[in-house]
């Protein structure tokens, strides 16, 4: 594949801006298998998704359970609790999201909750109602996707839209062919309008493709996807980025614009990253997008996980950088948020925090810091350092050093250690 030179070693050479370089800063620990991390916007709290079915919501050095569902929840292989989102409009509803694989049916499951106030430590297990439900195939506990998200920079005088990644159902090489087939909720990124009723707990977006008559399930926002487990908005764009896990032999990033129509087809199974899936033999779909950035299984890993554009208000050298990992290698990279060029490994600099088949999962706080999770039961927050003084700085009168020191110091029950095979993801 091939290697771009890193966007902030270009903006070191040819703007006057500092070239920040990354620590990671250690912010809790002894976590049950954690597999997410959230916020609502403007929050100071951290809200941590275990998979178990539990979240802790972590503040000020202390520790609580937000919400257990554990006894909803099944967790072999990659079943569990794996996605949360909070509602744009929790600082009045105290309404959240979570998705997660049902223990009894297997089935993926959206469910929404509420917390008595938005300010409130705790959720009210009762108040779980299911939106959607997404059979799942019988015997295959791979390929569960789970995440699930709204897109910030949406009109906030419309009703919100909930994004939602579906695997394709497990096995290898999807043998039922479900993220090609728009008669399916496999394989895909739905999206739906969710609702306060009981009764009609969503709606479907008028734009979305598959209305109004034409064939294909109106959930169905893209299509083609093997395993997008990790996925983002940029929250100061609205841009979506969607990790795809791979099969054998690449894995992928892909991008669509905010402005975007629904309809994408990412071209999973027949193509896999930006080559043709050897596996097989059906031909590429018409139309079919390819990555805005792949590599081959390699030095850099064989298991995407995607992370976010940084957007924090802490380390202003990093703005635009989105980061991204691998579990199998355990190493962390950033491209240009913007052309997804200037790839970057910065696991060294980070100090390696986490080795193989550790990195689960990126992310992000109320303000847009970013943080990396393992099984290991670790959680670090990604930040920079002081830059290099430079002669064209000191010149130019002065750039003020940014220095990062540790904003909260958390800790919680031991780690029961849960150890994945690369077939998990």
């Amino acid at each position: 594949m091939r290697y771009f030179p890193s966007l902030l070693a270009m903006l070191a050479t040819s703007t006057a801006f500092p070239v920040f370089a990354l620590n990671s800063v250690l912010v809790g620990s002894g976590f049950e298998t954690p597999v997410f991390l959230t916020a609502p916007m403007g929050d100071a709290r951290l809200f941590v998704v275990e998979k178990s079915g539990r979240i802790k919501v972590l503040q000020n050095g202390t520790v609580s359970t937000y919400l257990d569902i554990s006894a909803s929840v099944g967790t072999s292989g990659e079943r569990g609790l794996l996605g949360l989102a909070f509602d744009p409009g929790f600082a009045s509803n105290g309404r959240f999201y979570v998705d997660y694989i049902d223990k009894t049916t297997h089935a993926t499951v959206v469910a929404s909750y509420t917390a008595p106030s938005a300010a409130s430590n705790t959720a009210d297990p009762g108040s779980g109602r299911t939106l959607l439900t997404v059979p799942q195939p019988a015997g295959r506990d791979n390929h569960k996707a789970g995440w699930i998200g709204f897109r910030y920079t949406d009109d906030p005088s419309l009703p919100a839209q909930l994004y939602i990644a579906t695997g394709d159902g497990g096995s290898g090489n999807d043998p039922d062919r479900y993220a090609q087939s728009t008669s399916s909720n496999l394989g895909k990124i739905l999206r739906i309008t969710p609702t306060p009723q009981a009764i009609n707990p969503y709606m479907i977006p008028a734009d979305n493709p598959y209305v109004s008559g034409v064939g294909g399930n109106p959930e169905v926002w893209a299509l083609g996807l093997r395993n997008p487990y990790r996925n983002s908005f940029d929250r100061l764009s609205g841009n979506l980025w969607i990790s795809d896990v791979g099969q054998d032999t690449r894995e992928e990033i892909n991008f669509q614009a905010a402005e975007a129509l629904g309809g994408a087809n990412y071209g999973w199974r027949p193509r896999e990253g930006t080559g043709d899936n050897p596996a097989v033999s059906d031909p590429a779909p018409a139309g079919a997008i390819d990555p805005i950035f792949d590599y081959a299984h390699g030095p850099i890993g064989e298991s995407v996980i995607g992370g976010y554009v940084y957007r924090g208000t802490g380390e202003p050298g990093l703005d635009g950088a989105y980061f991204f990992g691998d579990f199998v290698s355990g190493k962390i990279f950033t491209l240009n948020g913007g052309l997804a060029s200037g790839f970057t490994d910065r696991t060294a600099q980070l100090g390696t925090p986490f080795g193989k088949f550790q990195l689960t999962s990126f992310g992000q706080d109320g303000v847009g810091n970013l943080y990396a999770l393992g099984l290991n039961g670790n959680i670090y927050q990604i930040a920079a350092v002081v830059p290099e003084p430079r002669s064209w700085a000191m010149l130019a009168g002065g750039l003020l050093l940014l220095t990062f020191g540790v904003r909260r110091q958390l800790a919680s029950a031991p780690h029961a250690g849960t150890k994945l095979a690369r077939a998990d993801l």
